[in-house]
């Protein structure tokens, strides 16, 4: 791996390795080794301590297509089985995946990602959908987004318009990630940015869960977006 993984990366894994007693049960691990088999993608979850499962493994989660939707594979695979690593699928590649109804909303979210500097990625069922062409999307699905910041987004513009999608349809759900590591629903994220400090948010990072201020969040990027 060329990169340190992080949560929602896709993983593909060797076709060879024995998944079964990597897996959490049994029978889901035989299905890990035909979903392996077919070359399709796990994601990074969080990843636990390294006394829990050995600094050599990395965390992996599935969910299941249809009709076994919402049930979900785990495992701690060897990192020597990992054959391929990529950031999450770019929302604008899921476009094609998504449902007609979606397109005007991903439309706009992608326009105003550009216009305030974030990169938006995608997960959850469209993503599922996208990469393995089962119809995970239900007509209750929402749209998970991953909103990648750096430095130079205009934190501001991206909440501004964020807002504009409290009631949208289809419910816009996710993440904003921040250059600290950490990552937050963006929802919880807008209501602690605009607190001052009253409200904390949880925080989730590579390994780690904690509740933190908007400013410890943010870390760098704070003392910009004053």
């Amino acid at each position: 791996m060329n990169r340190m993984v992080q949560r929602h990366d896709l993983v593909w894994l060797d076709p060879f390795v024995d998944l079964e007693i990597y897996a959490d049960a049994s029978d889901l691990g035989r299905f890990s080794r035909n979903w392996v088999g077919q070359s399709r993608p796990f994601v990074v979850t969080r990843q636990p301590k390294p006394s829990i499962t050995g600094e050599s493994r990395i965390s992996l989660g599935l969910t299941l297509p249809p009709p076994l939707t919402r049930q979900r594979v785990t495992l701690h695979a060897p990192r020597e089985a990992v054959i391929r690593h990529t950031a999450p699928l770019g929302l604008a590649e899921a476009l094609p995946h998504a449902p007609p109804a979606w397109h005007d909303a991903i439309e706009r979210i992608l326009l105003f990602c550009q216009e305030a500097g974030a990169t938006p990625y995608v997960y959850g069922s469209l993503s599922w959908q996208a990469v393995t062409g089962h119809g995970y999307l239900t007509e209750n699905s929402d749209l998970d987004v991953l909103f990648v910041c750096d430095e130079g987004t205009d934190m501001q513009r991206l909440l501004g318009a964020l807002s504009g999608f409290k009631d949208s349809t289809p419910r816009l759900d996710g993440e904003i990630v921040v250059p600290t590591g950490w990552g937050a629903a963006w929802r919880e994220f807008a209501a602690a940015y605009r607190s001052g400090g009253a409200i904390k948010l949880l925080a989730k990072s590579r390994d780690e869960v904690r509740l933190l201020a908007a400013d410890e969040f943010l870390g760098p990027m704070a003392a910009k977006d004053v």
